[in-house]
């Protein structure tokens, strides 16, 4: 390879653009700041894991992890995402501060930094300050559709992912501040998000290309070269953490989140991809046909244009949940971009003054449009949460989901259901609890996920430090009484199994209760355990010829105690008793003891052609109980 430097040896400058698209550029900006505004202020960053994130942190005083004690624990806990995301979090909570508010401004304030904070230090790096239209288009056609779920570490992979590489092909030395942002960049990339695997192949390729055509001088090779094995690091660990996931279901949701715009009606995802397209129009166009290119202009604005005019016509069809699953554009919209920008640092790919004004109307456009539809769903959350304040002010003690006005599809013509994603509403309710008074806490369809169990005190998050009262509900719940060892748990309809069910299970029936595909029991045994345990469960799974295995992971407060395997047999007996040890330590980790019931292979009737039964079932359990060994 030619050792010679192929980005333009002279700065190209933003005033180039002209001072119309710069103005719009500035708009865009600046409005994209507006609605991040908007969104801090009105707690929409607590949406999906936002609350329980929040909550655990300041309960355990302590990034979170999230999961302990596993082989694997090392690579998938995704600890450099986590400690950038809570860090500031947990020092305003140590350093002092007991607000609950302004500790949740701090978090948001975090979480939406990020992309701008790589936006300024892009341009910074970049010697032809254009270059700064990919990661701009990269945030407006691509994480911006997810920011409903901003607290997907994917945010802040993307982010840093565009950091850095526009520092490793910074064309010169560098100097102390520059050397101190790439470093501060790239320290949770080797422990980030799985999709570093592919993130740092591109890494790992920039620092290969600065050692031999950038770096001059000692200091500057051994620095790429230790750049290189960070980054090169970081894609085994998420190599890793994709072939041996914390939990295989994630993984599968991830990639069939993949084709979501085909399977969700998000439309801001549906017209970022058409303006994508239309931008590779407006570079693949012959500069001489200017009416063909204008004409593309015109129909990238449109589609801009459509996201804000939808959400105005019809608020009713708003979905946050649609954000979760488009977390998976966080890693296709940014490396497909990073390819073109490849392509055009390296002159593979030609893009004239001209051609650049337009693409930068088109991304400041989607972005003043993305940003308008922002703001209008943060006006809707908003109006869910006082909705959530109402009833958490009339009632006390447990409000059933079903019977609350979040369980209803719309309200009033505006969308209740599909802005909370239901299991957060056990965090929120402590959160948007009036003065920290907490008397009433709703709880979620007994299919959800529950982080901690609404009915027994001590599983209650630990907040007292943080003004949080739980007399008032407290005194509302009826008195339970810890479990005895030995006793059996009946799963069937009318059986004692509902009050130890904390997620995952569909209704009892008569035999007893099918589980999801993620399952938990919350077991309160009184105090700490003096020896293991023995759990035994008589149980069955969904096997069948068409879904011939299942397997189902146990852990005990988040550390796995063993595995059930179920495969199809003809002629086998459809229930067995399964028997598993529980340690004293994992017992005594967290109490009440919480179990949890991970399901690889679940399925359902419908897709094996057994009837029209929809649900994903997993586990089927008759009894458990759990025996002194």
């Amino acid at each position: 390879m030619d050792n010679t430097v192929i980005a333009p040896e002279r700065p190209v400058e933003l005033r180039s653009m002209g001072t119309r698209v710069m103005a719009l550029v500035a708009v865009a900006v600046a409005v994209y700041l507006l609605q991040a505004s908007v969104a801090i202020a009105t707690g929409r960053h607590l949406f999906g894991d936002g609350s329980w994130l929040l909550l655990r942190l300041l309960a355990e005083n302590h990034i979170t992890h999230l999961n302990s004690n596993t082989w694997n624990d090392f690579f998938a806990g995704r600890l450099g995402s986590f400690s950038y995301q809570q860090l500031p979090t947990l020092l305003a909570a140590r350093l002092g501060v007991r607000s609950l508010k302004v500790l949740s401004v701090v978090f948001g304030v975090t979480l939406f930094s990020f992309k701008p904070l790589s936006l300024v230090l892009c341009y910074r790096f970049a010697r032809d300050k254009r270059y700064v239209l990919f990661p701009l288009l990269s945030l407006f056609a691509g994480t911006m559709n997810s920011e409903g779920y901003v607290i997907s570490e994917t945010h802040l992979m993307s982010a840093l992912f565009w950091a850095a590489l526009f520092g490793l092909l910074y064309p010169r030395e560098f100097r102390w501040f520059d050397l101190a942002a790439i470093i501060i960049v790239s320290a949770p990339l080797i422990l980030c998000y799985e999709t570093m695997a592919l993130f740092g192949l591109v890494l790992v390729g920039a620092c290969i290309y600065r050692w031999r055509a950038i770096a001059r001088s000692p200091r500057e090779k051994w620095l790429t070269f230790g750049f290189g094995v960070w980054y090169s690091l970081g894609v085994i660990f998420a190599l890793l953490a994709i072939i041996f996931p914390r939990d295989p279901t994630q993984r599968a949701d991830f990639f069939k989140g993949l084709l979501f715009v085909f399977h969700y009606r998000h439309v801001g995802a549906r017209f970022s991809w058409l303006v994508l397209i239309l931008c590779a129009l407006v570079v693949l166009v012959p500069a001489i046909h200017r009416k063909t290119l204008n004409l593309v202009i015109g129909l990238a604005i449109i589609c801009s244009l459509a996201i804000p005019v939808f959400i105005l016509m019809h608020p009713e069809l708003t979905s946050l949940d649609d954000h979760i699953v488009a977390r998976t554009m966080n890693a296709s919209v940014p490396l497909m971009l990073a390819a073109a920008f490849l392509a055009v640092y390296f002159n593979l790919l030609q893009l004239d003054t001209a051609k650049y004004k337009r693409l930068f109307v088109i991304a400041a456009m989607l972005g003043i449009c993305q940003s308008a539809w922002s703001a209008v769903a943060s006006v809707q959350w908003s109006l869910m949460l006082t909705v959530l304040r109402s009833e958490l002010r009339t009632q006390t003690g447990l409000i059933p989901f079903n019977g609350s006005l979040l369980s209803r599809p719309t309200l009033g013509g505006q969308p209740m259901r599909a802005m909370h994603a239901d299991w957060p509403l056990l965090s929120l309710s402590i959160v948007y609890a009036d003065e920290g008074k907490v008397q009433a806490i709703l709880l979620p369809p007994s299919t959800s996920f529950y982080p901690f169990d609404p009915r027994i005190p001590s599983a209650l998050p630990r907040l007292e430090r943080f003004h949080i009262d739980y007399s008032r509900y407290l005194a509302a719940l009826p008195k339970t009484s810890p479990y005895e060892l030995g006793q059996w748990i009946d799963f069937s309809d009318g059986g004692d199994a509902l009050p130890y069910e904390t997620g995952g299970w569909w209704k009892p029936e008569p035999w007893g209760t099918w589980t999801t595909e993620q399952a938990g029991l919350t077991i309160d045994l009184g105090g700490e355990v003096k020896s293991d345990l023995a759990m035994e469960a008589i149980a069955a799974a969904f096997v069948s010829e068409k879904n011939p295995a299942v397997d189902v992971e146990v852990l005990v407060n988040d550390t796995v105690a063993g595995k059930w395997s179920f495969r199809f047999k003809g002629g086998a007996p459809e229930y067995q008793t399964y028997r598993l040890v529980l340690s004293q330590k994992a017992l005594n980790k967290a109490l009440p003891v919480v179990i949890r019931l991970r399901v690889s292979g679940a399925g359902s009737p419908a897709a094996a052609g057994l009837s029209d039964d929809a649900r994903m079932l997993g586990l089927a359990v008759r009894r458990l109980r759990l025996l002194p060994r």
